[in-house]
């Protein structure tokens, strides 16, 4: 495998690869790079920066979304916040990823609904609008909570 296969097979596995500042290599999310890929990039680290340098559309999400199925930049760190505050909330952080996926699936079909996860009245296992919500009480199960809905109570987390 080469430099733009390397490139290629990144992007299409969802990291983001860029020039760094000082001349390095950036790729994002750092945390999920496997060891092969790691050895990879040192192994083909000469190559990348020159393509990387000379390619005419330098743009590190030229390979993402919409071209293909990996994140954007935009959206890897929409994720991050996302599974950020979903473990604040007290979620496992594999169902906080798996429901900070769903959510920019949701985003790229232009889904109106919303997860009382994501909303700043929602306290883990309560909804503090639930009157505006339209709910008998102020308790939200996790189902409910993790659920695609449209409601009438609902406030972005800024």
């Amino acid at each position: 495998m080469g430099a733009p296969d390397l490139l290629r097979h990144l992007c299409g596995a969802g990291f983001t690869v860029a020039l760094a500042e000082g001349g390095g290599i950036r790729v994002a999310p750092s945390a999920s790079l496997t060891d092969a890929h790691r050895q990879a990039i040192r192994d083909h680290r000469a190559e990348l920066l020159s393509l990387l340098a000379t390619w005419p559309d330098a743009d590190p999400d030229r390979w993402c979304w919409p071209h293909s199925e990996a994140m954007n930049g935009a959206e890897l760190e929409l994720y991050a916040k996302r599974v950020q505050q979903f473990t604040r909330c007290g979620i496992r952080a594999d169902a906080a990823e798996a429901m900070a996926d769903r959510l920019v699936i949701r985003d790229r079909d232009q889904d109106d609904r919303r997860a009382c996860l994501e909303c700043a009245s929602y306290r883990p296992g309560r909804c503090g609008n639930y009157r505006a919500a339209r709910l008998g009480a102020n308790e939200v199960g996790r189902e409910m909570a993790a659920m695609l809905q449209r409601c009438p109570g609902f406030q972005l987390t800024r």
